[in-house]
């Protein structure tokens, strides 16, 4: 029988300064933190303590006495073949691949000891490779040694503890699991189209991944707002938030056209150079002609930015 009553100062300072450094990551990277960042970890009474290993799904620093800290999947390399079945499930959890077919092994113990304590875990769920969005906090549900798999749920356990099992609790985790799910189908969409466009604005060449976003040129709740790479153009905050208010366009020959409200209004350099002197320049398309927009839906969303009425 295992002392469920073992608690650690210093385990505690450990998780809460991991928790505090993703959220600083989540905080400038969003849904897409490279590994790079993830890498770093963070400092504590002047010791480094990394938050994740390259090599290893379940990580646990050697400053943690138990538990693990975090969890990981990757995205295989073009050619590569995953050997773990990572996945959603209908339940409201996430389908976790337990280290190896040693249940008992270094690291199953570790996610062992997070269900029994019901310590919070890290979860980066790759998007696309080198790049994760961090699922946080997790806790560990379940662990089936048959098929050598966890059930991980987002949240829930924590925010619903005095209510575990009941429908309350279950409905929480179903809903939160398809929140999460959406925001990782939009982190993979973003990296999808920033990698295309070689991480560059389209219509300003601006190179600064966090200030690019990932464009619908016809939004996700629309029939053909699929999230694919011809669905989307690459550009930078202001320019995502002015094409999204039909402030700017983008025409079936690839032109940027500029609403007459902005090209009307007279301000400083930003308006000026930075949206008004787009107007009818084109924009820059990714290498690969299979993943230019289609015209078809510039052509759509034209319509809609022609039609719009400002009064």
């Amino acid at each position: 029988m295992r002392d469920i009553s073992y608690r650690s100062a210093e385990d505690d300072q450990i998780r809460a300064g991991a928790f505090a450094r993703v959220a600083a990551l989540d905080k400038v990277y969003g849904d897409n933190i490279p590994w790079s960042a993830i890498a770093q970890g963070f400092n504590l009474l002047d010791e480094k303590i990394l938050i994740a290993n390259r090599a290893r799904g379940i990580f646990k620093p050697s400053q943690l006495r138990r538990g693990a800290i975090s969890i990981k999947t990757t995205m295989p390399r073009e050619g590569r073949v995953n050997i773990y079945t990572d996945a959603a499930d209908t339940d409201g959890t996430f389908v976790y691949s337990l280290q190896g077919t040693d249940p008992n092994n270094h690291d199953n113990r570790a996610l062992r000891d997070c269900l029994d304590y019901q310590w919070p875990l890290i979860y980066f769920f790759a998007v696309a490779a080198g790049f994760y969005k961090a699922i946080f906090p997790c806790f560990v549900e379940a662990i089936d040694t048959t098929s050598m798999t966890c059930r991980v749920s987002v949240a829930s356990g924590a925010s619903l503890s005095n209510l575990k099992d009941s429908e309350a609790w279950r409905i929480e985790r179903r809903y939160t699991l398809r929140a999460t799910k959406a925001r990782l189908h939009q982190a993979e969409f973003r990296e999808r189209v920033l990698s295309a466009y070689g991480h560059c604005c389209a219509m300003t060449r601006l190179p600064v991944p966090e200030l690019l976003e990932a464009v619908h040129i016809m939004p996700d709740t629309h029939d053909l707002g699929i999230a694919g790479i011809e669905n989307g153009i690459c550009l930078s905050r202001i320019h995502h938030r002015a094409f999204d208010a039909n402030l700017i366009g983008v025409n079936a020959d690839y032109e940027v056209q500029v609403s007459d409200r902005l090209m009307a209004m007279r301000d400083g350099i930003i308006l000026e150079s930075g949206l008004k002197a787009l107007h009818g320049q084109r924009i820059d398309l990714p290498s690969d002609r299979l993943n230019w927009p289609k015209r078809e839906l510039l052509e759509l969303r034209h319509e809609q930015f022609k039609s719009w009425d400002w009064n």
